[in-house]
């Protein structure tokens, strides 16, 4: 790109509230700028890519995101002869290097990590993206953290704390395979749920228990429920079931489309109307 532009628009500055800020001190680690300009950094990777197909069945394809990025090929020799000293040479002329410890060959029936998914083919030959364990096992380990910190506060207050972590941890996988990886998580929060509430009354029994803190709603058993007394009456909070978010499979943008030229305006107006049709507003609670 024009890094003369470049520059004069990263010293350009900024306004926040009617006052003016100089930029003199460049972009912070994981500002919300940076993978905007890795974005910029790495354009043209993919033509450079696929310009070393010399074969029909030289299949190579690229997925980018910020500073990550995937290569595909239909074999390891083309990978590594081929494609990874042609990124090398990319990334130097940008001024970076490609790091060796981070960068993995591997058949795609071993399967690897990005982004927080899996995506492996199995013996059935069916590729299938789901959750990774780690990032399943933290999430697990984040929640059950919440809930011990929080033994002191009330149903409804602790749920207010946990429902926001779980629809937002549901809808970052709800593209993929992950209805069974949704049941075990929902298993889990429960005992844990289960766990606090018998710790807040150990003289109790189950049965006093489970009236003071789950109902039933339809065909939802067991269902945690807070309470908060208002002058106009209770208002009551249930905390949410993720393995009820209904799976929609992402569908790819189109590489050429830009939001900005006309030519595409109805082009994302149908996307835009798609996904709102499909969106999640609201969660059954957790059974």
């Amino acid at each position: 790109m024009d890094k003369q532009i470049l520059n004069k628009w990263l010293k350009a500055g900024y306004i926040d509230k009617g006052v003016f800020y100089h930029t003199e001190e460049g972009t912070p680690q994981g500002g919300i700028i940076s993978p905007t300009l890795m974005l910029l950094t790495l354009k043209g990777l993919e033509d450079v890519a696929k310009q070393l197909a010399t074969h029909r069945s030289d299949k190579i394809n690229v997925i980018t995101y910020a500073d990550d990025f995937i290569i595909t090929g239909t074999s390891k020799e083309l990978l590594v002869n081929k494609v990874k000293p042609a990124i090398k040479k990319f990334l130097e002329i940008r001024g970076l290097q490609l790091s060796d410890e981070k960068t993995k060959i591997t058949h795609i029936k071993e399967g690897f990590d990005f982004l927080g998914f899996n995506i492996r083919k199995y013996k059935c030959e069916k590729l299938l993206i789901k959750p990774t364990k780690q990032n399943v096992l933290r999430f697990l380990k984040n929640i059950r953290e919440v809930i011990r910190k929080n033994n002191g506060s009330t149903a409804y207050d602790l749920i207010s704390i946990l429902n926001p972590k779980i629809k937002g941890w549901g809808n970052y996988y709800r593209h993929v395979v992950s209805k069974r990886t949704f049941s075990y998580v929902d298993h889990q929060i429960f005992e844990a749920i289960l766990r606090w509430c018998n710790r807040r009354h150990p003289n109790k029994s189950r049965f006093w228990v489970v009236k003071k803190y789950f109902i039933t709603t339809g065909v939802n058993h067991w269902v945690f429920t807070g309470t908060k007394k208002l002058n106009s009456g209770n208002e009551y909070n249930t905390l949410v079931s993720i393995k009820y978010i209904p799976i929609r499979r992402h569908n790819k943008i189109m590489g050429k489309a830009n939001p900005y030229d006309p030519i595409y305006a109805e082009y994302f107006k149908t996307r835009k109307d798609a996904k709102f049709r499909n969106s999640w507003i609201e969660l059954p609670c957790i059974a």
